[in-house]
């Protein structure tokens, strides 16, 4: 299930994005603003893999990978962008970009599309999202995509800050 946008190209991970995907988890930036600081060694990054593998498989949704169209109509891969399942309950959003593709509206314009395509293909009643608190750039742009701060969580051992966007009456059940 391909997705696209105007500057993008999004596409499920497939078990052939392991050397893409473990690039992406020892960028310095990823490092710093969703790796608590701590790369992931080549083993965590292909769990995490097969973690995405499994989301599409039993949920049919995931993380897409992500391609910036070039002027020249090459792709450069540029992150992974999607949902997954929080819990029993919800299915959150996430994005993760090199460093060099950060600031460039990316991260908003993947995450509409995943989030059109939540409300669009499930029955959901909310998405959400987890940001660190030190994350300034992921909090304001969960703002500017009409996510509303929920309050703070803790998740699989981590404090986080909780973000919710209820279903938009233009996808009504």
């Amino acid at each position: 299930m391909n997705l696209e946008t105007e500057r993008l190209f999004m596409r499920p991970v497939t078990t052939r994005d392991g050397d893409a995907l473990h690039r992406l988890h020892t960028d310095p930036l990823v490092i710093e603003l969703i790796m608590q600081g701590k790369p992931l060694t080549r083993a965590e990054s292909d769990a995490r893999l097969d973690l995405y593998l499994n989301e599409w498989d039993r949920y049919g949704y995931g993380f897409w990978m992500l391609y910036l169209r070039e002027p020249n109509g090459d792709l450069t891969f540029v992150g992974r962008a999607g949902l997954r399942r929080y819990d029993e309950h919800d299915v959150e959003v996430g994005v993760c970009l090199f460093g060099f593709s950060s600031g460039k509206g990316i991260a908003g314009e993947s995450l509409e599309a995943a989030i059109e395509f939540g409300f669009r293909r499930l029955p959901l009643r909310r998405l959400v999202c987890v940001v660190r608190p030190t994350n300034i750039r992921s909090q304001k742009a969960m703002l500017r995509l009409g996510f509303s701060f929920a309050g703070m969580t803790e998740h699989h051992g981590i404090v986080f800050r909780f973000y919710e966007m209820q279903r938009p009456g233009k996808f009504a059940l």
